[in-house]
Formats: structure tokens, sequence, C-alpha cells
């Protein structure tokens, strides 16, 4: 009885996630969306500054400290994805 290797279903499974995001990334353009692909570059000092202070707050006061008063919310999911004004669907 044959085998197939694991590293073929590990393959496979990058094409298909490869596949999704392609597809992904069609269909937001046809709505009329696209990705924010600078938005690393725009978010990163924010989220250093938000970072440095946690830090701060960490060795002054501890892990209940830093559960209190940090926020890590550098993510905004709004703003990563933008509406634009072309695409099928005007509004």
């Amino acid at each position: 009885m044959y085998v197939i290797p694991p590293m073929f279903h590990l393959i496979k499974a990058v094409i298909w996630i490869t596949g999704a995001f392609f597809v992904a990334g069609f269909v937001l353009r046809y709505f009329g969306y696209e990705p924010n692909w600078s938005y690393w570059d725009e978010q990163r000092a924010t989220c250093i500054e938000m970072a440095d202070e946690c830090r701060e707050t960490l060795i002054r006061k501890g892990t209940d400290g830093a559960r209190e008063e940090c926020r890590f919310d550098c993510i905004d999911p709004r703003t990563i994805i933008r509406k634009t004004d072309e695409g099928l669907f005007k509004r």
C-alpha cells in the first residue's frame, strides 16, 4: 500500500492558503476595498511606544499592574482594509 508523504500535505495546504489569499484580494478589489499594505510602517512607532510603556509598567508594578494599565491592541482591523472609490459597487 502506498502512503502519501506528510510533506505533500504541507505543500498542498500552502498552495490552498496562498490561493485563498489571492481570491480574497480580488474579491476585495471587486467590491471597492483594498488592503493597507503600509499599515505596519504607519503603526510601527505607536506600537513600539506602547510596548515600551508596558515594559516600564511591568518592571515597576509587576504582572498585575501590567494587566490593568497596558493596552495590547496595536492592530486596528478597521484600518487594515480600506474603502476606495473604485470597484463595482460605488456608494
